[in-house]
Parts: C-alpha cells; structure tokens; sequence
C-alpha cells in the first residue's frame, strides 16, 4: 500500500531524520522534516491543513517530544502524533499512554513496522 498524504517526521538525530525520509517517501509520503521540536511546530503551524500525521522524536535537547505535542494540539486539537523512543515501550505506555498519542515506536524499527502503525491512524 503506497502513501499519499504528508507526515511531518521530528527527530534531533540527522541521520535518522535522512534514513526514515527516504524510506517513507519510497513509499509515496510526502515527508516534511525538522530537527528540533521548536522547528516542528512552527512547520506545523505553517502546514497544518495537509500533515495527516507527525512522529516526534520523545528526548530532544531544546523541547521533548511531550512539549511539542502539548504546542502542536493548542494548534490543531485533532493532529495526530506516534511518539518515537529507544525507552522501553512499557515504560513509555505508562508513563503517557493518557496524553492521546495515536501511537508509539520504539527504536529501532524497520519500515514495515512503522507503515503499519501510520496505516492503522
């Protein structure tokens, strides 16, 4: 199944941000990208009405993956947001599984993996 729509992928680490562009738009998403949680919001705030979905990255150095997501709901309430983590699943479940996060990844995950949890958004 081949995606159309457009994700907004926010992740601190390049070469993750590279990897995950490349193999989302191999199969038909159109990928924004920021590599700050403050440059995510404010693409998401100037793009708001064609992203579908956004997978933020949980740790980053200037705004965590919580504090975007809290920004980016203020903006548009129904955006939907997979948290992405190399923290056990577990561990991030319980600890932010009542933020309303439409899903969460744990690093590292392969392709297949991850079109399946956009998919079922």
């Amino acid at each position: 199944m081949q995606g159309k729509e457009t994700l907004l992928l926010i992740d601190d680490d390049k070469d993750i941000l590279s990897i995950t562009r490349m193999m989302l738009e191999g199969c038909g998403f159109s990928v924004l990208t920021a590599n700050s949680g403050r440059k995510g919001v404010n693409i998401f705030r100037e793009n708001t009405d064609k992203i579908k979905v956004v997978l933020i990255d949980l740790i980053m150095p200037d705004m965590d993956g919580i504090e975007v997501f809290r920004e980016m709901k203020k903006i548009r309430s129904d955006v939907k947001v997979i948290l992405v983590s190399g923290y056990n699943n577990e561990e991030i479940k319980r600890r932010f599984c009542d933020d309303g996060f439409a899903g969460l990844i744990q690093k590292p995950y392969d392709v297949e993996y991850l079109l399946n949890k956009i998919r079922a958004i």
